[in-house]
């Protein structure tokens, strides 16, 4: 590996860790920040849509535009997005404008999320897999920190500053990756800098693409069905955890999923599509669980397993898979348009949660478990699955 990609990887490993502390911090306070505000689980529930909404189409548009002018501006605009967020989030107190906020939050995390796959093929295509998974990996492991920490962070510097460190961490992030990384020099390609809108919002992906998409999107519509404004409310009603034991809870939930990641990428050699469904089956198995147990500990441990034999595996195959199946002219374009339109169920997962939630409080979890299982059914048709290593 030449000095300039060792360089690279150096700076997205140093700045994906300070953007997952920023996040594991704002993250868990974000729904204890609503409730404070007195919202409703159904208007936390619009709030988390409508932002998923609005962020699905925005993003192939940014990711397309990257294909014609470089990865590197767009990539520093989705921390900058994010530092904005959380400066302006404790300014937020109607719902309209915490819709606003939360847009914000998850522009930041869609772009980078586009663009951090892209970055690493076109600099490391044949150790993708292996850098990727270290690069979320720890990522995570920093995220997992900051959830940790969350609540004592709320104890020390209340909602507003608890906020207003998020954003100053993004603003260095985002400062070290406009320093420190070298990107490639492009084609000029400015003709196509005027792409049609047609075009870039079309439906059309190559055949695996589609499939990928397709389980995506009900995998992201189970997922965020627990994975929203109800996963910290879930343990504080349902067993009457403190916030601090709740941040404790999710920093854990980060951890196991930054551990295994670190290592997938160089463990996993082979069988990747039965490993891609197996590990899926078991996250939403473990999901739907975990919300029938009927005591903290029983309920944590099962759910804290979710990652360890599920996303930390399928994750970097995933990811793997859609580098191998994007066309190399709009690698960025494809990757972006099979997250954006896969990550469509976040606008429903979170409406669902809130319409489930007041029947009983653990009844989101068991719905996006089940989901998340039915999730594999696309990939099950998935012919000639690439060889990753």
């Amino acid at each position: 590996m030449n000095p300039g990609t060792r360089r690279n990887i150096a700076v997205l490993i140093l700045v994906s860790s300070i953007f997952g502390l920023s996040v594991g911090v704002y993250d868990v306070l974000l729904p204890y920040y609503l409730d404070f505000l007195g919202l409703s689980m159904q208007t936390m529930g619009l709030i988390f849509s409508l932002a998923a909404l609005i962020i699905a189409l925005s993003s192939i548009y940014m990711a397309s535009l990257s294909d014609v002018w470089g990865r590197k501006a767009f990539y520093s605009a989705g921390v900058l997005i994010g530092a904005a967020a959380a400066s302006f989030t404790p300014l937020a107190r109607t719902p309209s404008l915490l819709v606003v906020a939360k847009t914000m939050r998850e522009a930041a995390t869609r772009f980078r999320d586009s663009l951090q796959g892209v970055l690493i093929y076109e600099f490391a295509s044949k150790r993708f897999m292996d850098f990727f998974s270290k690069t979320r990996g720890l990522e995570y492991l920093s995220e997992g920190s900051g959830q940790m920490i969350a609540g004592s962070v709320l104890v020390l510097a209340g909602f507003s500053g608890s906020f207003y460190i998020c954003g100053v961490m993004l603003l260095i992030a985002s400062a070290v990756f406009f320093a420190g990384f070298r990107e490639k020099k492009r084609a000029s390609r400015l003709g196509q800098a005027r792409l049609p809108l047609k075009e870039i919002f079309s439906l059309h992906l190559p055949r695996p693409l589609t499939l990928i998409t397709l389980s995506s999107f009900v995998f992201s519509l189970g997922l965020s069905t627990s994975h929203c404004f109800i996963m910290p409310l879930f343990f504080a009603k349902k067993f009457g955890a403190t916030v601090v034991q709740v941040s404790i809870i999710l920093g854990l939930h980060r951890l196991s999923l930054a551990l295994p990641l670190i290592f997938t990428g160089s463990l996993v050699k082979s069988s990747f599509k039965k490993l891609y469904i197996l590990s899926m089956v078991y996250e939403g198995s473990a999901l739907a669980i975990s919300g029938a147990a009927p005591t903290l500990l029983l309920s944590s441990v099962v759910w804290l397993t979710h990652d360890v034999g599920g996303a930390g595996l399928w994750i970097p195959i995933q990811a793997g898979f859609i580098q191998r199946y994007a066309r190399p002219g709009l690698r960025a374009r494809d990757a972006s348009r099979v997250r954006a339109l896969g990550s469509l169920g976040w606008i429903f997962g979170p409406v669902l949660a809130g319409v489930l939630a007041p029947v009983s409080i653990g009844l989101p979890f068991i719905v996006s478990g089940l989901i998340v299982v039915s999730s594999v059914m696309p990939i099950l048709a998935l012919k000639d699955a690439p060889d990753l290593r």
